[in-house]
C-alpha cells in the first residue's frame, strides 16, 4: 500500500511511533556515547599515570646504570693499574703489586657488580693503546660469570661507542645506541645497551673507558601491574647518524611483556599522537608516550606503548545501550497507540481547514477567511496558512508595483526569445505598448537576425549557473523612428512553470553621446600634449642652437682680437656670454617645467642617507656654509626622483641668497600616515612676507639678475613637481633673517603621465 492510501490516523500513528523510536534512539546512542566517551576519558588518566611509573622505572634503570660506571671509576684497581702501567718496572709504587694482581682485582670487582645488578651482561676496562684493545672483562651469559682470558681480549677501535667515545668533547658518561651485541666484529648476540665512561690521565688525556654492556631486555624487564589497562611495552628508536650507520635490523628494537607477540609496528607508532587513547583496526587501541630523556647523550628515543582491547573496555556500555534500547521499543509502541487513538477527535479542525482551501481555489487569488479558534496545532496551521496566503498577495502587488515604476524595462522572454510580459517602462523605451509587444521577438525588435537571436540566447543559456547576465550595447530606435542607443542585459533563469529569459533594456542614448564628447576631448588633449612635445623640442633644440653660436661666435672673437681688446670690450664680451648661457639655462628650465607631470620618473628608491650623499656632491657648497640633515631624513626611504631635484632646489636657494660668509641651513622630516613634512631651513636674510606668494612664479627672483645670477624658475619648478604628486608647499619667514620652506610629501607616489 502506498502512503497516499493510508488514513490520517495510521499516518500520525508511524509518524508518532518514527519520531519516538529516534528520539529514544538518539537519546540512548548519544547516553552511550557519553559513556564511552567518559569511559575513554578516564581510561586515558589512568594510562598516563600508568606510564609515569614506567617513565621513572626506566629513567631510573639508565640512572643506575651510569651511577654504576661513575663508581666503578673511582675504586682503587683502575687507579693501580695506571700506576703500575706507568712504573718503570710495572710495579705499584704504593703497595708493590704488580700489573696481574691489579687486573685480577678489577675482575674480581666487575664480577661482584655483575652479580648484584640483573640485566648487565658485561663490564670491561678497554685501553687506549693497540686500537683501544680490552684491558679486563667479565661475562655474564645465561647466569654463569666468566672472566675472559687475556687471550680472547679484543680490538674496539672500530666500534660505533668508540668511535663516538673520540669524537666526544664532554667527559660525562655516553651512552651507545641500542644494537645487537657484537664479537670480534660480528653482530652475535641479543639487543645490548652500552655505558662508557672516559678514563683520563693527570695531563687531560684520553686512557681507556669503562663499558658496561646491558641486554636491554632483561635490563629494562617490564614492571607487571595488576590494575594496568592494556599490555605495556617499550619501543627504542636508535637516532640516525651518517658518521656510524646503522643496518635494518639494529635500528629499532621492542621490549615485550611475557605473553605478548604481536606489538604495533614502529613506524605506526611513531605516526600516533602522543599521550590519547587511539582506537585503531579490529577493536584494538593503542596509548603512546614518549619519554623524554634530557640526557643529551642518550642516541635513541624511547617510547612507552600500550595495546589496548577497545571492545573489553567499553563492554559495560554496551550492555547498557541494549538494555535501553529494548525499553526504548517498549515505549515507543506504547506511544503509537497512543498517538492513534486520539488522532481522530484531533482531526475536526483540520478537516473544516481542508474545505475552506478547496473553496477558496481559482484563478485569482483572494483573501482566505479563517474560522479556526483556539492555540492548538490545527487551529495555528489555519491561521498561518490565512496570514502566509495573504501575505503572498501583499507581495505580489507589491512587486507589480515595483515593475510599474522602475525607470529600467524589465521584459520576459519565453525560450525562443518571444516576448511574454513587460513593464510599463519598457513600453515606454521602445515606444510601444504591451499588446505590440507580447508575441514579438524582443532581439528582432532591436535588430538582430536569427543568427544572431540564436547565438545571444544561447551564451544567455550557457551563463544561467554563473549568474552573469549577456550584455549588448544596441543602437537602435523607436517606434517612430527617433535614433536611441539601448543596453540590453539577459539573463536566464528558472522557476515552477519553466525557463524564461528575463531582460533589461535601459536608455543609454544620453550617456553614449557624452561618452562621445569625453573621447574627442581626450583626441584633442592628445593632440595639445603631442604640439606641447613639439614645441619642448624646439625649445630645447631650435632655440638653443643660436645660443651656442652665440658663445662658439664671442670665444672665437676673444682668441682672435686677443690683441687688441681692451677691459671694456672684454666686459662686453663677457657679458654677451653671459646672457647667452643664462637664456639656455632658462630655456632647460622652462623644458624642465614644461615635462613635469607628463614624463614619468625613475621609480628607484633610496635611503634619506644615500640621498643626502648625492644631494651633497652634486651641490657647490661654499666653505663657511654648513648643510645638516637629521636622524629622521636619514632614516626614511623615499623615491629618489623628483625629491632630489626639489632638494637641490631648495638648499641651492639657500645657498646662493646667503648673505654671510659662514651660514647653516638643516634638512628635516616628521614622518605622518600618508605623507612626509619636509623642511629646508636657513639662516639667511629672510624672504618678506608680501614676496611669499610671488617667489613661487615663474622668471620671479628678489634680486636683479645682474647681481645674481638665476633663470628665476627653480622655485617653480618645485612647486609644480609637489602639487603634481599630490603635496603642498609653503614658506615661513619674517623677512629680517632666516627662511623655512615646508612641503607635505605621499608616501606613495604614483608614476605621473598626465599633462601639467
Amino acid at each position: 500500500m502506498s502512503p497516499q492510501g493510508l488514513s490520517i490516523k495510521l499516518k500520525v500513528a508511524l509518524v508518532v511511533c518514527l519520531v519516538s523510536g529516534v528520539s529514544f534512539g538518539v537519546f540512548f546512542f548519544l547516553n552511550y556515547n557519553d559513556t564511552v566517551a567518559r569511559i575513554h576519558a578516564h581510561s586515558e588518566q589512568l594510562l598516563k599515570r600508568d606510564h609515569k611509573t614506567h617513565a621513572r622505572y626506566v629513567l631510573d634503570t639508565l640512572t643506575t646504570m651510569r651511577q654504576d660506571s661513575e663508581t666503578l671509576v673511582g675504586f682503587p684497581p683502575i687507579s693501580g693499574i695506571f700506576r703500575t702501567r706507568a712504573s718503570v718496572d710495572q710495579t705499584d709504587p704504593l703497595d708493590g703489586s704488580s700489573l696481574e694482581d691489579w687486573r685480577s682485582r678489577l675482575e674480581t670487582l666487575f664480577t661482584s657488580v655483575l652479580e648484584n645488578r640483573s640485566g648487565y651482561s658485561q663490564i670491561r676496562l678497554i685501553l687506549s693503546e693497540n686500537n683501544w684493545s680490552e684491558f679486563a672483562r667479565v661475562n655474564l651469559v645465561d647466569g654463569a660469570l666468566t672472566v675472559v682470558p687475556q687471550s680472547e681480549l679484543q680490538e674496539k677501535g672500530n666500534e660505533p661507542y668508540i668511535r663516538a667515545l673520540q669524537g666526544a668533547t664532554t667527559d660525562e658518561l655516553l651512552f651507545s645506541s641500542v644494537t645487537r651485541n657484537r664479537e670480534n666484529g660480528q653482530a652475535v648476540g641479543p639487543p645490548t645497551l652500552r655505558s662508557t665512561k672516559r678514563l683520563i690521565d693527570e695531563k687531560g688525556e684520553t686512557v681507556g673507558a669503562i663499558v658496561i654492556n646491558a641486554r636491554i631486555a632483561n635490563l629494562l624487564t617490564i614492571p607487571d601491574h595488576p590494575d594496568e589497562i592494556g599490555r605495556t611495552y617499550y619501543a627504542i628508536t636508535n637516532h640516525i647518524n651518517p658518521a656510524f650507520p646503522l643496518t635494518a635490523e639494529d635500528r629499532s628494537f621492542t621490549i615485550l611483556p611475557e605473553g605478548m607477540s604481536k606489538p604495533i609496528d614502529q613506524h605506526a607508532l611513531a605516526g600516533l599522537p602522543a599521550e590519547r587513547l587511539i582506537e585503531l583496526e579490529e577493536g584494538r587501541g593503542a596509548f603512546v608516550s614518549t619519554l623524554e630523556i634530557t640526557d643529551a647523550h642518550v642516541p635513541f628515543s624511547f617510547r612507552i606503548a600500550t595495546d589496548v582491547d577497545m571492545g573489553a573496555l567499553y563492554a559495560t556500555a554496551r550492555t547498557e545501550l541494549w538494555r535501553n534500547l529494548g525499553r526504548a521499543l517498549l515505549l515507543t509502541v506504547l506511544a503509537s497507540v497512543l498517538g492513534y487513538v486520539f488522532t481522530d477527535r484531533l482531526l475536526t479542525p483540520l478537516q473544516a481547514l481542508v474545505k475552506n482551501i478547496k473553496l477558496n481555489t481559482g484563478p485569482r487569488l483572494s483573501p482566505i477567511k479563517s474560522n479556526a479558534k483556539g492555540h492548538d496545532e490545527i487551529a495555528l496551521i489555519a491561521q498561518n496558512f490565512t496570514q502566509l496566503t495573504n501575505g503572498l498577495i501583499r507581495e505580489t502587488q507589491r512587486l507589480d508595483m515595483v515593475l510599474s515604476n522602475v525607470t529600467e524595462g524589465v521584459i520576459t522572454l519565453l525560450e525562443d526569445g518571444v516576448v511574454e510580459d513587460s513593464n510599463p517602462a519598457a513600453c515606454r523605451i521602445l515606444g510601444r505598448n504591451a499588446p505590440e509587444l507580447n508575441g514579438v521577438s524582443l532581439l528582432s525588435l532591436l535588430g538582430f537576425d536569427v543568427e544572431e537571436t540564436a547565438l545571444i540566447l544561447s551564451e544567455a543559456k550557457a551563463a544561467h549557473d554563473t549568474g552573469v547576465p549577456v550584455q549588448r550595447e544596441i543602437n537602435s530606435a523607436r517606434a517612430d523612428g527617433k535614433p536611441m542607443v539601448l543596453n540590453l542585459s539577459l539573463r536566464h533563469a528558472s522557476y515552477i512553470e519553466g525557463n524564461r529569459f528575463v531582460a533589461m533594456i535601459r536608455d543609454v542614448t544620453a550617456r553614449a553621446a557624452a561618452t562621445e564628447q569625453s573621447a574627442a576631448l581626450i583626441s584633442a588633449l592628445r593632440r595639445s600634449n603631442a604640439e606641447l612635445d613639439q614645441f619642448a623640442y624646439v625649445a630645447s633644440h631650435d632655440l638653443k642652437a643660436p645660443l651656442r653660436v652665440i658663445n662658439n661666435a664671442v670665444s672665437w672673437l676673444e682668441e682672435d682680437l686677443e690683441p687688441y681688446l681692451t677691459d671694456d670690450t672684454r666686459e662686453s664680451m663677457n657679458l654677451l656670454q653671459s646672457r647667452a648661457s643664462r637664456m639656455e639655462r632658462l630655456l632647460n628650465d622652462l623644458l624642465h617645467h614644461s615635462r613635469i607631470g607628463r614624463v614619468a620618473e625613475p621609480d628607484a628608491k633610496v635611503t634619506g642617507e644615500q640621498l643626502a650623499k648625492g644631494i651633497v656632491e652634486l651641490l657647490e657648497i661654499p666653505g663657511g656654509i654648513t648643510v645638516s640633515f637629521s636622524d629622521a631624513f636619514l632614516g626614511v626611504s623615499v623615491r629618489k626622483l623628483p625629491l632630489e631635484t626639489i632638494l637641490i632646489n631648495l638648499i641651492g636657494n639657500s645657498i646662493k641668497h646667503h648673505d654671510r660668509k659662514e651660514g647653516r641651513i638643516r634638512v628635516d622630516v616628521e614622518t605622518g600616515d600618508s605623507f612626509l613634512r619636509f623642511s629646508v631651513e636657513d639662516d639667511g636674510p629672510g624672504i618678506d612676507p608680501i614676496y611669499h606668494e610671488r617667489i613661487f612664479e615663474i622668471f620671479q627672483t628678489l634680486k636683479s639678475r645682474d647681481q645674481l645670477e638665476s633663470s628665476g624658475m627653480g622655485l617653480a619648478i618645485v612647486k609644480k613637481h609637489i602639487e603634481v604628486a599630490g603635496g603642498e608647499i609653503s614658506v615661513t619667514s619674517d623677512g629680517k633673517r632666516g627662511t623655512t620652506f615646508e612641503f607635505l610629501w605621499p608616501v606613495s607616489v604614483p608614476q605621473q603621465d598626465k599633462a601639467a
